[in-house]
């Protein structure tokens, strides 16, 4: 259950994401703890061929621990947000994607809610989130540079929902594109 497949994108991917990567931190700490312990106790030495098999298991510990650190901010949509998510994607008939990460060199940028509709990237912040809205926008805009969506973050639910409301129905060629733009989206996370 801990390890079932949930795609980026659909709602729970981020607890999923970080419970793996804590299960899988603490096992290589154990494994490495248990590994330099052997060599102490039964060759009463560091010099063994089991350290360097430790040290060769710190590369995964690191790798979960920093990417358990850089998530551990981020939370998700509540129950009653959810909820309210869904009922907005039902009354304008699209689809919405849930604990969406944009990493880029600074760090990540999570929104917990992002409609994508028409040619436009409309993202929900996480409410106190220090990123600032104009270089969230400079950012998503480089998702697609030949369709040049147009992008705009906000704090609410309400605000996607009165986004949304704004734009007239897509195309059925744009509605391919919107697709396309929503992979590009989700394929630039974690």
């Amino acid at each position: 259950m801990l390890f079932s497949k949930t795609e980026k994108g659909n709602y729970g991917y981020l607890k999923k994401l970080k419970n793996r990567r804590l299960i899988l931190m603490i096992l290589c700490f154990i494994f490495i703890l248990g590994d330099v312990l052997f060599s102490l106790i039964f060759f009463q030495t560091k010099k063994t061929l089991f350290v360097i098999i430790a040290a060769v298991m710190s590369i995964p510990f690191a790798k979960n621990l920093i990417g358990y650190l850089m998530t551990i901010k981020y939370k998700p949509l509540t129950e009653e947000e959810l909820k309210e998510a869904e009922a907005i994607a039902a009354k304008h008939e699209t689809a919405l994607a849930y604990d969406v990460s944009v990493t880029d060199t600074e760090g990540i940028l999570y929104y917990p809610c992002v409609a994508i509709y028409n040619n436009n990237v409309i993202a929900m912040q996480q409410q106190g989130q220090n990123q600032k809205k104009k270089d969230s926008v400079a950012y998503l805009k480089k998702i697609r540079s030949d369709a040049k969506p147009r992008v705009v973050v906000v704090d609410s639910l309400k605000e996607i929902d009165r986004e949304l409301s704004r734009l007239n129905p897509p195309r059925e060629e744009q509605k391919r594109e919107d697709l396309i733009l929503a992979e590009r989206l989700l394929e630039l996370g974690l």
